[in-house]
Parts: C-alpha cells; sequence; structure tokens
C-alpha cells in the first residue's frame, strides 16, 4: 500500500494532528498502520518498553493507531541545549551533542542519519500495511532540500504520496500556498509532482463563502483541495512542542507550573486539568506566581543552567517565603533542583560542573554520561499522603543518578529500589516519574488533599482515566477528518 505523507507550509498548520486523526482512521477500517516521523525536535519525549526515548507526539500517534510505540516510528530526535546545539538521539539513544551547522549540513551526520532512517524505513514496511509519515516545519525551505530526511526528501524515500497541511486561522493562506508551491519548483522542480492535495487546516465561517478562492488555487496549481477541515476548539491532544493552556471557568484549586527556559514534559500536566475546578498555570516571572494552592518544578533538558537561571532572577526566594503553608513539588529536573547539590562532571546538563540546589532535602544528583529511559511501575512508601493509591506508572528519562541523605524519606519504591522523597512539614515532595498525573487515583489523592488544606469537600466524582478520555479524542478527530477530508475515499480501496 503507498505512503502517505502529511507536510506543512509552516510550523503549527496542523500536521501533527491530522497525522493522528489519519491513524485512528485507518486503524478504525481495520488497516495495520503506523506513524512515522522520521526526524523531530522536541523537548517532549518518551520512553518505549525498550528504554528507547522518541517523540512524544509520535508515540500519540502511535496510541491512535491502536499501535506500541517503537523507536522506528521516530528514528531522529533532537533535544535543544541551547539556540545553536542539540542533543542528538538516534533510534532511541542519545550519541552526542551537535551544532546546528554540522548537524544539518556536514556529509558525517548526513549518512548517519540516512542510516537510522532506510533501517526504520524497512522495519516499518515489513511489520504495517501503511505508513503515513509526517514532515516538519515548512516543507519549502531552500536551505535545507539538499540534505533534507525529514520533508521532500522522505517523500522520494517513501515514494509517498504528499498531501499538504495549512493553517487558515492565521491568514494569508492562499499566498502560503502559492509561495510553497513556488519555491518547491524553483528549488527541486521533481517534489512539487508528489503532492496529490491540500488540506486547508482550522477553518472557522461558511464554507460557500471560501469555494471562489478554493477554485482559484485548484485552477492555479492543478492540485485539488483534498480537505478544509474545521477549527476544532474542542480537541484536546497534547502538544507536540508547546505548552498548552486549559481554561478553568471557577478555579477552586490554583496550580502554578514554574516555567523553566528548557522546560520538558510539559504534558504531564494535563490530567490536572481534567480534574474539577483545578487550573494549571505555567508562570514565567516569581512576581506573577501569586498565592497558588501547589507550586510545581517540572522536569527540564537542562537543570543546572536553569536551577542557576530561577536563582537570578528570584524564583528561589518566593518559593521558599511560600513552602511553609504551600505544598511544593518537583518532577524529574525539579525534582533533583530539591536537594543539597548537583555535580556535572561531564557538562551534561550545562557548563555548571557543580551548583547547590534549593536544599530542602539532603540528597545529592551525580548526572552520568549516559541516560536512563525506562517505563516504570512504583507503589507509595508507608506513611505518607499517597500510601493507598496502590501501583502507579510512567516513564523515566534522565542521567542523573540521586544519593539519598540519612534523612531523605523515601516517597516510592519498587523491587528495584526508591523513587523520589517527601517530607510531611512542610509537604515538599519529588519524583522522577513522568506521566504520574496519568494514575487517576494519584492525582485525585493530591487534589483532595488540596482541597482539604482550603476546607472544601473533597471530590468523589468518577476517577477520570486520561486514556479513555484520549481514545474518545482520537475517534473524534478521525469522524471530523472522514466527513470534512476527500483523502477518506482512499479507505475504501485499503479494505
Amino acid at each position: 500500500m503507498k505512503s502517505i505523507m502529511i507536510l506543512g507550509t509552516s510550523s503549527d498548520a496542523g500536521k501533527t494532528t491530522v497525522v493522528t486523526g489519519l491513524c485512528r482512521l485507518f486503524a478504525n477500517l481495520g488497516v495495520k498502520v503506523t506513524p512515522f516521523k522520521s526526524q523531530n525536535m522536541s523537548l517532549n519525549s518518551f520512553a518505549t518498553l525498550n528504554g528507547e526515548e522518541i517523540a512524544r507526539s509520535t508515540a500519540v500517534q502511535a496510541f491512535a493507531a491502536k499501535q506500541e510505540p517503537s523507536v522506528y516510528m521516530n528514528p531522529i530526535l533532537l533535544k535543544c541545549k541551547s539556540d545553536t546545539e542539540s542533543q542528538v538521539i538516534l533510534l532511541g539513544k542519545a550519541v552526542e551533542d551537535s551544532a546546528g551547522k554540522d548537524y544539518f549540513f556536514s556529509s558525517c551526520w548526513y549518512e548517519r542519519k540516512l542510516a537510522a532512517v532506510q533501517t526504520s524505513i524497512q522495519v516499518l514496511q515489513s511489520r504495517f500495511d501503511l505508513i503515513i509519515a509526517e514532515g516538519a516545519g515548512s516543507c519549502a525551505e531552500p536551505n535545507f532540500r539538499a540534505n533534507d530526511l525529514v520533508n521532500m526528501g522522505m517523500a522520494h524515500l517513501l515514494d509517498a504520496d504528499v498531501y499538504l497541511v495549512v493553517d487558515i486561522d492565521k491568514g494569508g493562506v492562499f499566498a502560503d500556498i502559492l509561495g510553497t508551491l513556488r519555491i518547491l519548483e524553483l528549488v527541486s522542480p521533481e517534489d512539487k509532482k508528489l503532492i496529490k492535495g491540500i488540506f486547508i487546516n482550522k477553518f472557522r465561517g461558511d464554507r460557500e463563502i471560501l469555494q471562489p478562492a478554493i477554485d482559484f488555487i485548484v485552477e492555479h496549481t492543478g492540485i485539488p483541495i483534498a480537505g478544509v477541515i474545521p477549527y476544532l476548539p474542542n480537541l484536546h491532544l497534547e502538544e507536540e512542542d508547546r505548552i498548552k493552556t486549559f481554561s478553568c471557568c471557577r478555579p477552586e484549586i490554583d496550580i502554578a507550573v514554574v516555567y523553566l527556559p528548557h522546560i520538558s514534559n510539559a504534558s504531564d500536566f494535563n490530567p490536572l486539568t481534567a480534574e474539577q475546578n483545578v487550573r494549571v498555570r505555567f508562570v514565567r516571572t516569581p512576581d506573577l506566581l501569586g498565592s497558588p494552592d501547589l507550586i510545581i518544578l517540572p522536569g527540564t533538558k537542562n537543570t543546572t543552567w536553569d536551577l542557576d537561571f530561577l536563582r537570578r532572577i528570584g524564583w528561589q526566594e518566593a518559593i521558599e517565603t511560600l513552602v511553609p503553608t504551600t505544598p511544593l513539588m518537583g518532577i524529574c529536573g525539579g525534582f533533583e533542583m530539591l536537594g543539597k547539590y548537583l555535580y556535572d562532571p561531564h557538562h551534561k546538563e550545562s557548563h555548571f560542573s557543580e551548583i547547590s540546589g534549593f536544599g530542602f532535602f539532603d540528597f545529592t544528583v551525580k548526572f552520568q554520561k549516559t541516560k536512563k529511559v525506562a517505563q516504570v511501575v512504583y507503589r507509595a512508601t508507608s506513611g505518607n499522603l499517597f500510601a493507598e493509591i496502590g501501583d502507579l506508572s510512567g516513564y523515566e528519562i534522565r542521567c542523573g543518578e540521586i544519593e539519598y541523605g540519612p534523612n531523605d524519606t523515601p516517597l516510592f519504591t519498587s523491587d528495584t529500589g526508591f523513587d523520589g522523597v517527601i517530607s510531611k512539614h512542610p509537604l515538599v515532595f519529588g519524583t522522577f516519574i513522568h506521566d504520574i498525573f496519568k494514575n487517576p487515583l494519584f492525582t485525585r489523592t493530591l487534589i483532595n488533599h488540596l482541597r482539604e488544606k482550603k476546607k472544601l469537600p473533597p471530590l468523589k466524582t468518577p476517577l477520570i482515566d486520561i486514556k479513555d478520555d484520549f481514545e474518545n479524542q482520537y475517534d473524534y478527530l478521525a469522524n471530523i477528518l472522514k466527513e470534512n477530508c476527500s483523502i477518506a475515499n482512499f479507505t475504501k480501496q485499503t479494505t
């Protein structure tokens, strides 16, 4: 079956969303389908069952396709460490850091990337009936075309039918289409021949008003409009690499997440917003902190750099002022900041060889050359706030190894060791576990504790399984695409 590739005229056009919806659409028709994004640049990552690291958005697409996420679905992941340097992850393993100029233009890197991509294509083609691939950014970037392995270059490797996605909500969409096609013609004329249709995404209003412009585009390009996808304000999928905010009409519990410069896995907090009357704010500066009911230090790609940054702009003083009465939680890098010292002899995180932590706990952290990537299952230790929740699952992605101090009380335990630390008075706790809030009983226990502190009645509504909500969202999106995209006619030939 011929592969499909979804490319965009810009970033945030909706490529990830369209691929997700198509994966569920084909899966519902009984097709064994897989997502594929050869290269992603994102700080939101996911640990596969085999302990490999891929982009979280690809994992979401795999679940939409009713498949287990695999490293072959995203063989190259770039995790930015600065404006000019990224950690390069090939086939799920961090190999080295690279400057952008070397990574994108050196022949050595090109050969390494090509080998990873070709291996992945071979595996996916042997395991699946249909590959639905996603490009990155804009597909018409002439500076990248010669060594391209993610947009049109990848489309040729896959011999895929290409569909462009354009975001009409931003305005200027028709100039966007014509400009993209013109650049493709000028740089690599054979690229345009692969394009089979165009999706106009995020449309609001009367379709009839849009029709004259559609006719104009078809007349001047010869490429059909494959669909006009409506703006979907009620669609709640995880963002690829952006902070997604949710409104709350009557907030009773206010949670402040400290917005770190290199914040990672911000999707950790989405399940909190599903709880009744809970507001989650991403707070950039201490003066905007206010009086939240819980402060969370999130994960970060550069723990030591971000810790120094927090100190420089006054976050430590703001947090220390509130902690006697306000619970504080750290996740992964945010948890590492809560100890006494962080040591980085190999400079995995930043130029700091060592830096003092906030000192709420006695533990120290030493960053290793290799990264731990694993799905995990823990249970709470006895006597703490979460002691009755049973097992909870998630995943860890970290270089930091922790050495607990004599006064540190572990938060979770398993057959292989401890995770996290907790103190009762004041309530300060931390964990390495990402996706922890996807454990409904953990989340409800925390929210009800915060409600009790405010003398609010506990929530007694059924626990929210965020996985069920995602399943409903996948099916909703698939049905929207089926109703609004002519590409759905292609599905009839696949069954």
